[in-house]
């Protein structure tokens, strides 16, 4: 999921009075009464009455820029393996060696619970290995509720 977010740029044509600027670089801006607020290459909003801003930038556009949840998200998730039986299906090792790296008997010899941890890691990293689970007819937890799951 992307989210979409437009933001207004103007192109320095001449060194304001004030913050850190380059002619012929396009900086993001945003509109208030009589004034400009532009951030400068430092990443500081200077405020230009508008007279000031005319005569120093121009140029003006709208820029649509995406960005997407998943990456920001700093929650750490955990998948859990579920095995339905106390005995683990010939399905479910042979998942759980393919998610894990590990051969059948490791495999085997792990699944010794109901419920396995077998990843814990960022929003993004858990997509990655939910592409690879849901190829399969097995059964996993995430924790906390993974908000991402139509991706």
């Amino acid at each position: 999921m992307f989210i979409e977010t437009v933001s207004q740029l103007c192109s320095c044509f001449q060194l304001p009075p004030w913050g850190k600027f380059r002619v012929g670089v396009h900086y993001s801006f945003e509109y208030l009464i009589d004034a400009e607020r532009v951030m400068d290459d430092s990443g500081d909003m200077i405020t230009f009455p508008e007279k000031i801003f005319k005569s120093h930038f121009n140029n003006l556009t709208e820029a649509i820029t995406s960005y997407s949840p998943i990456l920001m998200d700093s929650t750490i998730y955990s998948i859990y393996f579920i095995i339905k039986d106390l005995n683990p299906s010939l399905e479910e090792i042979k998942v759980y060696a393919k998610i894990k790296n590990v051969n059948y008997i490791q495999a085997k010899k792990a699944l010794t619970n109901g419920r396995n941890l077998i990843f814990s890691g960022s929003a993004y990293s858990v997509r990655e290995i939910l592409k690879n689970l849901n190829q399969f007819q097995v059964s996993f937890e995430i924790e906390p509720v993974y908000p991402y799951l139509t991706q």
